[in-house]
């Protein structure tokens, strides 16, 4: 029961560090939170620690208990209590004073850690180097025991190995899809009970899936190069039917960015305010919520809008600086294709490539809200000129009567004489 509640305490306090900002390490009532891409707990806490991030590590003397969470888990400081750690990889190196909980693709205890109370792990392979002064529970596609154990042991995995160093000072009780051979050395066959378990291709699929956990992440450079291809293609399509249809637009937009670029990126810059403010104040009224998704839409299809109108605009740009021709529509297109596929690179290269890009969306964006402006300006003013013509057609004929009343004195005047 005490292990039930402190997994879901983990689980509930990990959670809620996952909003917190990257910053330094809170401290509230004594214990120490940590959240961040790399996340380290180090020094001497007095009591528990949260640490929760791309990279979590536990590298201080904790007097407390310890929580980590990550896609890389490293145990490397004394735990004065319980260790409670989930991720892809999850290692530990250190003295453990308690109990041991740990779930992962990957779950080593190395020779230089050791658990003084009981341990209970799960994960696709599980390998024990460091010794165990309590009982180990373990389940997962692949457990290599190599180690002491002072208490029971129940294992259950598609594939069970006992290393010469195991030693189990209690019962042994293993389930799999075949018996093993055990050395005496390591326990008396009397004190050792096996279950056989039936499907052994879903343990080794379990075991062959966890143990490469990063296929499940990464994909493949094919798949990559892939919807690379198929974004370019999608980008290149969508820019000659604007080319196409609008190229009118398209011709004064660049012209905006080619001769006021500083003048674009600032209104690109607000223009992306007002555009990402639209979804909390859409979602503040009644009226509003039931638009968020088109708001969503619009805010995709103005970025990508922008996106190829500021990649346009440089590509052109830089190829008439070199002396390419982009008179054609199809010309055009080459130099924004050869444009897409460098700043695409570019987003490998942390902060700087990520800027230019987003520089690159300011422009577009600018020339777009500046091009709407001016046609909204255009408007009002035929507006305001159409409403004025009626009193000017008034004032006219005033005039003209006027004229008209004069000459008609004066015809009557010479007519007298």
């Amino acid at each position: 029961m005490k292990s039930i509640r402190s997994t879901w305490t983990t689980a509930l306090l990990i959670a809620g560090l996952a909003i917190l900002p990257a910053t330094a390490a809170e401290i509230v009532g004594g214990d120490v939170f940590e959240a961040g891409a790399n996340a380290t707990i180090d020094g001497a806490p007095t009591r528990d620690v949260f640490a929760t991030g791309f990279s979590a590590t536990l590298d201080g003397d904790i007097a407390g208990d310890g929580h980590a969470a990550g896609f890389d888990v490293d145990v490397d400081g004394p735990i004065g209590g319980d260790l409670y750690a989930v991720g892809a990889s999850v290692s530990i190196t250190s003295r453990i004073a308690e109990d041991l909980t740990a779930a992962g693709f990957s779950v080593r205890l190395r020779s230089n850690g050791s658990v003084e109370g009981n341990a209970r792990l799960t994960a696709g392979t599980i390998r024990i180097d460091g010794p165990i002064s309590g009982s180990l529970m373990a389940a997962g596609g692949k457990i290599v025991l190599n180690a002491p154990v002072s208490g029971d042991v129940r294992l259950t995995a598609g594939n069970i190995a006992i290393g010469d160093d195991a030693r189990i000072g209690g019962n042994l009780v293993y389930a799999a899809p075949a018996e093993i051979d055990i050395p005496a050395s390591v326990i008396p066959a009397d004190r050792v009970r096996f279950t056989q378990i039936a499907s052994p291709e879903g343990f080794d699929g379990f075991r062959e899936m966890m143990t490469e956990p990063q296929s499940m992440f990464w994909p493949s450079f094919f798949t990559i190069l892939a919807t690379f291809v198929v974004t370019l293609t999608f980008l290149l399509v969508a820019a000659a039917i604007f080319l196409a249809l609008l190229p009118n637009r398209v011709e004064q937009a660049f012209n905006l960015v080619n001769t006021k670029p500083g003048i674009s990126a600032l209104a690109g810059f607000l223009a992306m305010a007002l555009l990402f403010g639209l979804v909390p104040v859409s979602a503040m009224t009644l009226i509003g919520a039931p638009l968020i998704p088109i708001v969503l839409l619009f805010i995709v299809v103005g970025w990508m809008a922008a996106y190829l109108l500021g990649a346009y605009a440089a590509a052109v740009r830089l190829g008439g600086a070199f002396g390419v021709d982009t008179a054609t529509n199809g010309r055009k297109l080459g130099v924004l294709a050869a444009a897409l596929i460098v700043l695409a690179i570019l987003n490998f290269i942390p902060f700087i490539g990520w800027l230019l890009n987003l520089v690159i969306v300011l422009l577009g964006l600018g020339a777009i809200a500046l091009l709407i402006v001016s046609r909204i300006d255009t408007k009002a003013l035929a507006v305001t000129a159409h409403d004025e013509r009626p009193e000017a057609a008034e004032a006219q004929p005033a005039s003209e009567q006027t004229t008209n009343g004069a000459d008609g004195a004066a015809t009557n005047k010479d007519k007298n004489e």
